[in-house]
C-alpha cells in the first residue's frame, strides 16, 4: 500500500514513530544514578512523584498520567521500592489506595540526574523550543498529546487523606 495519503506529513509522522520506537528500546536499560541505577521509565515515575507527591495521587492516577498499563507501572514501583527510591503509603480509610513518595535517596539521585540530562539531552532541545512561538509550541504539544491520548481519562478529584507507611 502506498503512503500518499500522509502527503507532506509523512516525514513528521515517521520521525514521531521512530522516536517512540527508539525510546521504547532504551526504556528497560538501567543507565543512570550514582548510588542506585535506574532507567527512563523509572525517571518518568520519579519525576511525576516529585511533581505531584504532595497531592496524594494514587498509583492508578500515576499510571494513567504516564500512559502506562497499571501492571507495568506496579512492576516499576516494586523495583523502585526495592532500590530504596520510592516509599509506599496507604490512606487510613482505604488500604487499597496506595500513595507514593520519593525517598531522600531518590531526591538526591534525581537532582544529579536532572543536571546531567539537561546538559546532555535537553539543553539543545529546549533551545529549539525557545525559537517557537507560544502558539507553535501549543500546537506541537497538542499533536504529541493526541498521539498518546488513549490515557486521557485522569480524574483530579481527590480529597486530603491521612497516610500510613506500607513498606
Amino acid at each position: 500500500m502506498k503512503l500518499e495519503w500522509m502527503g507532506k506529513y509523512r516525514d513528521f509522522t515517521a520521525a514521531l514513530f521512530r522516536a517512540g520506537n527508539a525510546y521504547a528500546q532504551i526504556c528497560k536499560q538501567q543507565t543512570v544514578g550514582d548510588k542506585v541505577r535506574f532507567g527512563p521509565y523509572e525517571v518518568q515515575i520519579m519525576e511525576h512523584i516529585l511533581e505531584y507527591g504532595d497531592q496524594n495521587k494514587n498509583m492508578i492516577w500515576y499510571s494513567r498520567q504516564l500512559g502506562m498499563q497499571p501492571s507495568t507501572f506496579s512492576k516499576y514501583i516494586k523495583k523502585l521500592v526495592e532500590k530504596g527510591l520510592v516509599e509506599k503509603y496507604q490512606t487510613v480509610g482505604n488500604r487499597k489506595d496506595i500513595i507514593l513518595r520519593l525517598s531522600p535517596l531518590a531526591q538526591e539521585e534525581y537532582e544529579k540526574y536532572s543536571r546531567y540530562a539537561y546538559e546532555v539531552w535537553f539543553k539543545d532541545w529546549f533551545a529549539i523550543l525557545d525559537t517557537m512561538s507560544p502558539e507553535q509550541l501549543e500546537k506541537t504539544q497538542r499533536i504529541i498529546s493526541m498521539w498518546g491520548g488513549w490515557c486521557s481519562d485522569i480524574s483530579d478529584a481527590k480529597e486530603e487523606a491521612e497516610l500510613i507507611r506500607v513498606e
